[in-house]
């Protein structure tokens, strides 16, 4: 995957609704993977928005990141949420 990867414990997925009310988006990992994986990665656009943006857009993610990475050393790694993930039978069950 290429992207941005996040500390270990955070979920791109789970913490986008809060980057976007932050008024920063991206696109979650996992969007780049049909069985679930990725969720520590985060694929960032910077190729439209002026230097002075982009400098914004970071300073917002890391204000997220760093609420996230908070939350995880109080309460722990934060585990998937139910029914978002997909089980795939191993070969010699299919």
């Amino acid at each position: 995957m290429c992207g941005s990867r996040l500390p270990e414990g955070l979920d791109a997925k789970s913490m986008l609704p809060r980057a976007v009310t932050a008024r920063v988006a991206y696109v979650a990992g996992t969007a780049f993977y049909a069985d679930g994986q990725g969720r520590n990665y985060m694929r960032l656009s910077f190729c439209y928005p002026t230097p002075e943006r982009i400098r914004e857009g970071v300073r917002r993610l890391a204000t997220v990141i760093d609420a996230e990475m908070e939350t995880v050393r109080i309460f722990g790694t934060v585990g998937e949420p139910a029914g978002d993930s997909v089980d795939f039978p191993s070969p010699d069950l299919a």
